[in-house]
């Protein structure tokens, strides 16, 4: 077996040069062209400085240039370490800091997002191939890439992740997708969610074809959506997409993971696509993406579990004593075998912690989910909660107490906590020194902490609505009770600002379709979060948005701009957005996607 996570690539691309590799709005590659950029581009990397022990960070848009530079980076022997550029700078630099990245990859697009530090390596389109590679040795127990999580104490951890726990994955995956068609799987995710590797990889490694976009939301947009065969997706954005009528024609499978799955969606799947095949799969990044990828059957009865045992994972349900819990009673996951990770860089206390002795294999390691599950008779897992305060948002994992000492540290917060009500994320904030009593909302507050929030963390991690609060609710030993903390205020109380200027119209009609109101009864200086938005819809706002005003607009526009009054005025200084331009920039986007289609269909 194939012991790093980028030979098996290079196998494919001896056997089939012409084989189209990715497929993306910015540009096609086949093997040959892949293999070619990115070993030209490792010889450039190891003339920098780059191998074993040298993490190279990548901080490419979602381009060819991205895979490109990942297997640039493994090809050099050093290891990954993901940057998206959308997030904020000082997540990238905290990032750039902690992995100790000396190297970095970017683009033209890109650069101005880099932090400061590391040796920037720009793709320019110059780079030159070479006639021979000279071989950089990679051992299995070498770190292939590091990828970020919440952290508990404020700050996220970097998951060092090894090439043996990647053969250990994709092995997994030719067993359980053995038959399945990877001629289109669907890249959508952030390379800082290490659903990428899964979305990546496996394709790459088995001859597939990788179809890159920007997000699952932007899916039906791409040029490329009917060569989609296979798809990831969290449960609540397929039924996002499913509600949009926005899945591939030639879907064929479809693996969830991420968020609880409900049997409802399943049906939906299977009744509504052209999926044959449903998989759930679950896994912590500290176990290489998943550890288990269980098959969900059409016509099946009760709720899907999380599977069993993926290849090569070891799952162990234990009680408070570490030991063996029958078939039917709940206990904490713990999870050993190749999968289990390095440990937390430079967090030898947190990795202690976590990573801890094997008791049933001699000088092994498992890693201490936090999952509570039960094991059934068939020896499936059925997912119950969890022992801390760990959640999970559109799929990504979430320390509450990061997003909470985030919000202690704003000026003016006395006290800060923060819960999971519904599908959002609510910040709960006693301000210092002036105390109001009730519980309610308060606009600029809201946007100053929302504001230096989203200025700090991942958009996924900024909570959706603040509430403010006299004090915490506390239980009786005087720890914060988080059950008890409430609701949010509903939306829409108090009088309405109508839209005045044309734009203000237009927009108020997008938030209506999304949100389910009235476009009459928004008020515009209302934000789009306090209406019941979340930062699903928000993706969703910002494409619907791009395409009816013919100019990018991004989610950090939309933090910055959270009402209709501040965009439409910010759309209106761009330039005019009258109903009749509006409508002349749909037709002219329908036609570039009418023509971009058609490039897909003859194979150019």
């Amino acid at each position: 077996m194939t012991q790093t996570l980028h030979t098996r690539f290079i196998e494919q691309a001896g056997k089939n040069p012409d084989a189209t590799a990715i497929y993306s709005d910015a540009g096609v590659l086949t093997y040959r062209e892949l293999d070619e950029r990115s070993r030209a581009l490792a010889e450039r990397l190891v003339a920098e400085g780059a191998g074993p022990g040298v993490p190279v960070g990548v901080c490419v848009e979602r381009t060819p240039d991205l895979v490109v530079g990942i297997l640039a980076a493994l090809r050099a022997g050093s290891c990954y370490v993901p940057l998206d550029p959308r997030y904020p700078a000082e997540r990238l630099d905290l990032m750039v800091r902690d992995s100790g990245t000396r190297l970095l990859l970017t683009t033209p697009a890109s650069r101005s997002n880099c932090p400061a530090g590391p040796t920037l390596v720009v793709l320019d389109g110059t780079v030159t191939t070479e006639p021979g590679e000279r071989p950089v040795p990679v051992v299995p127990a070498d770190t292939a890439y590091v990828i970020y999580t919440s952290g508990t104490t404020g700050r996220p951890k970097g998951v060092a992740i090894r090439h043996s726990g990647c053969a250990a994955m994709l092995s997994a995956w030719d067993l359980a997708l053995a038959d399945r068609d990877l001629g289109g799987v669907c890249a959508a995710s952030s390379i800082c969610f290490d659903m990428s590797v899964m979305e990546i990889f496996p394709a790459l490694s088995l001859g597939g074809a990788v179809v890159l976009v920007e997000s699952t939301v932007h899916l039906p947009e791409s040029p490329y959506v009917d060569r989609v065969t296979l798809l990831h997706a969290i449960p609540s954005v397929m039924n996002a997409l499913l509600d949009a009528g926005g899945l591939p024609p030639n879907l064929r499978t479809v693996v969830f993971g991420g968020e609880p799955l409900r049997r409802g969606l399943v049906d939906r799947v299977y009744a509504e696509t052209g999926a044959d095949q449903v998989f759930n799969a679950y896994g912590p990044t500290e176990g290489t993406v998943f550890c288990t990828l269980g098959p969900v059957p059409r016509d099946g009865t009760g709720e899907p579990t999380i599977g069993a045992p993926a290849a090569g994972a070891r799952l162990y349900v234990l009680d408070e004593n570490r030991e063996p819990l029958p078939a039917g009673v709940p206990g904490e996951l713990y999870l050993g075998g190749a999968g289990v990770a390095h440990g937390y860089l430079n967090r030898p206390e947190t990795t202690a912690e976590r990573f801890v002795p094997d008791p049933f294999v001699d000088g092994a390691r498992m890693y201490r989910t936090g999952d509570v599950v039960i094991r059934t008779d068939s020896g499936e897992l059925e997912f119950v909660g969890r022992t801390d305060n760990q959640v999970k948002v559109r799929g990504h994992r979430i320390e509450l107490e990061e997003v909470e000492s985030r919000l202690t540290g704003c000026p003016g917060v006395r006290e800060a906590a923060a819960a999971v009500r519904g599908r959002r994320l609510v910040g709960y904030v006693v301000a210092e020194g002036d105390a109001r009593g009730g519980v309610r909302t308060d606009a600029g507050l809201q946007a100053a902490l929302t504001g230096k929030l989203a200025a700090e963390l991942p958009e996924y991690m900024v909570p959706q609505a603040i509430v403010l609060l006299d004090e915490l609710p506390s239980t009786p030993a005087g720890k914060l009770d988080r059950a008890a903390l409430p609701e949010p205020p509903a939306a829409g109380a108090g009088p309405v600002t109508a839209a005045g200027t044309p734009t203000e119209v237009a927009l108020s009609e997008i938030w209506g379709q999304l949100l389910g109101l009235e476009p009459a009864g928004i008020d515009v200086r209302a934000a789009f979060y306090d209406l019941g938005g979340d930062s699903l819809l928000l993706v969703r706002l910002a494409r619907l948005m791009t395409r009816r005003f013919d100019r990018r607009v991004r989610v950090p526009d939309l933090f910055r701009f959270r009402d209709i009054h501040s965009l439409g005025r910010w759309l209106d200084e761009e330039g005019d957005a009258t109903p009749e331009v509006v409508e002349s920039a749909r037709r002219r986007a329908a036609v570039r996607r009418a023509a971009l289609r058609g490039r897909a269909a003859s194979g150019n």
